[in-house]
């Protein structure tokens, strides 16, 4: 099943924060970001499709919880901890955020 496109942009954005702010390799990042989706798909037993067509306020529901085992995966691994990583993990929830809510506003 290909991804979509909002799907496609979370994960590269996604990403690109990870990288840039936290020092993450591409891979880790994508690594991290992977598990952290699946974990929350499964507790929640559904689907990017699925979500995709749901409400705002569980994409957004959604979008929180992924960013929150971001944050516990990173905060777990000494090598990524820094500093300031509220701050960036805030700036990536509000990236995602964006993203996940531009599918409302079309």
């Amino acid at each position: 099943m290909a991804a979509s496109e909002i799907q496609i942009q979370l994960i590269q954005e996604s990403v690109a924060i990870l990288v840039k702010k936290l020092q993450l390799t591409t891979e880790e990042a994508i690594g991290v970001i992977s598990k952290a989706i699946k974990q929350e798909l499964n507790s929640r037993k559904v689907t990017l499709e699925l979500l995709e067509i749901s409400a705002l306020s569980e994409r957004t529901s959604f979008v929180r919880s992924v960013v929150k085992h971001v944050q516990d995966q990173i905060q777990r691994n000494p090598n990524w901890k820094v500093n300031f990583s509220d701050r960036y993990i805030e700036n990536f929830y509000q990236s995602l955020h964006r993203i996940v809510s531009a599918k409302e506003e079309e």
